[in-house]
């Protein structure tokens, strides 16, 4: 009457415990980083923390145009963008590190059917038509037909 199949749920709230205290560290690790990027081939260097926050901004002389503010407002705005994307990249590889922990708890819930076999819905979805040709068709008309009603 038992599934020899069940997962060790002990085991499993041990591993979710263990991740949760990955995830904490990990969230300490995000705020301690720092990211850099470049604009104007690196005339402008930004550097943003993991908070967020923009903590370090250099700008070559050469750039500092008071006729042309515009062209520095856009080196310094790709230089920070360049940073926060760097940021987000380290970010989603910390973050992979830490959540592929959490592939292993959902397999231990759902272990898969038997003998690695598929598993089959046993209804298919029923498909709700969306333009008047598919409407048009389900009935057996044209959808010229439909669209003259």
């Amino acid at each position: 009457m038992f599934d020899e199949e069940q997962p060790d749920f002990g085991a499993l709230a041990r591993r979710a415990r263990q991740l949760q205290g990955e995830m904490s560290n990990a969230r300490s690790d995000l705020v301690a980083l720092e990211a850099t990027g470049f604009g104007g081939g690196g005339l402008v260097t930004a550097t943003v923390s993991g908070e967020g926050r923009l903590v370090a901004l250099q700008i070559d002389r050469s750039v500092i145009d008071p006729d042309d503010p515009e062209t520095l407002a856009d080196l310094v705005i790709a230089a920070v963008d360049s940073a926060n994307e760097t940021m987000a990249e380290r970010r989603n590889e910390r973050m992979t590190e830490v959540t592929d922990g959490l592939q292993s708890i959902l397999a231990g819930l759902h272990p898969g059917p038997a003998g690695g076999g598929r598993v089959v819905p046993r209804f298919a979805p029923r498909r709700l038509p969306t333009s008047p040709q598919d409407r048009a068709s389900r009935r057996g008309g044209r959808a010229e037909d439909a669209a003259e009603r």
